[in-house]
C-alpha cells in the first residue's frame, strides 16, 4: 500500500470523525441547556473520569495515551461551550472610557529624582508633578487610599525577568492597570567627585540593576550592595562621601552634586529594557486598548496549566506573559498573572473571559490598556 492509498483511508476516516464530533456537539450544547435551566456546576469530574477510563481500557494501552490527549481536548471545548451558554450577558463587556495622560500631574513613583521610573513616567505624563515614595508598596498604598491618582511602578526587565514584588503587591491591592511603557535601560557607574574607576570597591543599587550588571561587577571584583532605588543608591553615595564606594544608575544621576560619571553602557545585554505599568483605582481603558492583563488562581492537578493554554490557544490570542507566583496561604498554589495581545472590545474576547472565568478558580481582570513602546 502506498503513502496516496493511506492518506485516503485517513481522509475517509477524519470525514467519519467529524460527522461523529458533530453530533457529540449537539449533544453537549443539550446538557448545557439543562445544567444552566437547572443550576447544575459544568464541572462534573467523576463523570470526566469515567469517560477516560472506559474509553483508554476500549483503545488498549498502546493508545491510552493518545486517547486522553484528545479526549482531554474534547471535554475541554465542551465546558467552554457551556461556560460561554451559562455566562450572564455582559458579565465580561469591557467598556471605553476617557484618560488623558497627557494632562495628568498626580503621580507616585518609587525612588527619587533621577530614577528610571520618573523617566519612563514622564513618557506618559509629560505635565507630571511626581510624588516620592520609598517603596513600591508605599505607591501602592497611596494609589488605594486616593492620595495619587495614578503609580508607575516597573513590573519585569529583559534581562533581570520580573519584579516579583510588583506582582505580589497586585495580588494585595484591589488595583487596576491603566497603561504601560517601555524604557531602554543604560546604566552608569558614578562615584564621588574626586574617585576612579580603580578606586571604586563597593556599589549601591537596586537589586535589578545590580543584577544586569553582574558581569561587569564580577570582572572589577566590586561588592554588590542592594538598595531600595538607584536613584536613592547615588543620593546615598554622594552623601557618604568616599571614593571606594559607587552607585548604579541612570544618566540624570550625573546632576547629583558631589556625583561623578566614571562608566556608562554597565548593563550586560546591549538590548536592555524594562516594562513599567501605571496603575489606578478604577480602571480605564482607552479606544486603543490592545493588551489584557488577568490574574487567577488555577486548581492544583494534572493538566489544569495545559487546558488554561489550549482554551487561549482556541480564541487565537497572542499570550505575552504568564508569570506564576506562590501564595504563601496555601501549600503548593499558585496565583498566575497574564498579559495577552487582542481585541480587548470584541465578542470573541468577552467569550474567552467567560471560558477562562469558568474554568480557573478565582479570576481578576486587572486592566485592559495601550502599551507604548
Amino acid at each position: 500500500m502506498d503513502l496516496k492509498d493511506l492518506r485516503q483511508q485517513i481522509d475517509s476516516i477524519d470525514d467519519t470523525i467529524v460527522e461523529a464530533y458533530a453530533k457529540r456537539l449537539s449533544l453537549t450544547r443539550q446538557v448545557g441547556q439543562y445544567k444552566k435551566q437547572n443550576s447544575v456546576p459544568i464541572e462534573h469530574n467523576d463523570r470526566e473520569k469515567q469517560i477516560l477510563d472506559r474509553l483508554t481500557a476500549k483503545a488498549g494501552s498502546q493508545n491510552k495515551i493518545a486517547v486522553e490527549y484528545l479526549y482531554n481536548a474534547i471535554m475541554t471545548y465542551s465546558k467552554m461551550e457551556q461556560t460561554i451558554l451559562n455566562a450572564e450577558n455582559g458579565s465580561f463587556d469591557i467598556k471605553k472610557s476617557q484618560t488623558d495622560f497627557a494632562n495628568e500631574t498626580s503621580v507616585g513613583l518609587a525612588g527619587a529624582v533621577g530614577a528610571y521610573a520618573e523617566k519612563a513616567a514622564r513618557q506618559l505624563f509629560p505635565k507630571m508633578q511626581p510624588t516620592f515614595y520609598a517603596h513600591f508598596g508605599d505607591v501602592f498604598k497611596a494609589v488605594d487610599d486616593g492620595k495619587i491618582k495614578y503609580g508607575v511602578v516597573p513590573i519585569e526587565n529583559s534581562t533581570a525577568g520580573s519584579v516579583n514584588e510588583v506582582y505580589d503587591l497586585l495580588k494585595d491591592y484591589n488595583i487596576k492597570i491603566v497603561g504601560a511603557t517601555r524604557l531602554t535601560v543604560n546604566h552608569c557607574l558614578f562615584g564621588t567627585s574626586d574617585s576612579t574607576l580603580e578606586d571604586i570597591k563597593k556599589v549601591y543599587s537596586h537589586p535589578q540593576a545590580l543584577y544586569q550588571c553582574k558581569k561587569f561587577l564580577s570582572s572589577h571584583n566590586v561588592e554588590a550592595i542592594e538598595d531600595s532605588n538607584t536613584a536613592v543608591a547615588c543620593k546615598k553615595v554622594a552623601e557618604m562621601a568616599d571614593k571606594t564606594v559607587g552607585a548604579i544608575g541612570a544618566e540624570s544621576n550625573k546632576n547629583i552634586k558631589g556625583l561623578k560619571l566614571l562608566k556608562n553602557d554597565l548593563q550586560d545585554e546591549t538590548y536592555n529594557f524594562t516594562r513599567f505599568i501605571v496603575i489606578a483605582k478604577q480602571m480605564a481603558v482607552p479606544e486603543d486598548a490592545n493588551k489584557l492583563s488577568l490574574m487567577l488562581s488555577i486548581k492544583h492537578k494534572p493538566g489544569t496549566l495545559y487546558q488554561l493554554l489550549s482554551i487561549l490557544s482556541s480564541f487565537k490570542v497572542n499570550l505575552h506573559k504568564l508569570e506564576s507566583r506562590p501564595l504563601p496561604e496555601q501549600k503548593f498554589e499558585f496565583m498566575f498573572y497574564l498579559d495577552i495581545e487582542c481585541d480587548v472590545f470584541s465578542e470573541d474576547t468577552k467569550a474567552m473571559l467567560a471560558c477562562v472565568s469558568g474554568y480557573a478558580e478565582t479570576m481578576t481582570v486587572l486592566g485592559a490598556y495601550k502599551e507604548v513602546i
